[in-house]
């Protein structure tokens, strides 16, 4: 049960940072395809100076931490 509530917080810590961090909130369980959009468009604003390999690996990474469950279109 320990090591379910470090767990738990764990992922709490991780969903608030990603909020402070750029200022795009994490996605919460029924997003609108609006919302969808903005962290789509805060990925690639934000990964856009990375070499190709790199830039896959960052926006899987920013979708992530935002919760968006997609696999990401670097073009």
């Amino acid at each position: 049960m320990r090591k379910l509530a470090i767990l738990f917080g764990f992922f709490l810590s991780f969903n608030a940072s990603a909020d402070a961090k750029d200022g795009v909130k994490p996605l919460n369980a029924n997003p609108t395809e609006a919302q969808i959009q903005v962290i789509r468009d805060a990925a690639k604003d934000s990964c856009d100076n990375k070499e190709d390999d790199e830039r896959e690996e960052c926006v899987m990474d920013y979708f992530a931490n935002h919760n968006l469950e997609e696999e990401p279109s670097c073009d």
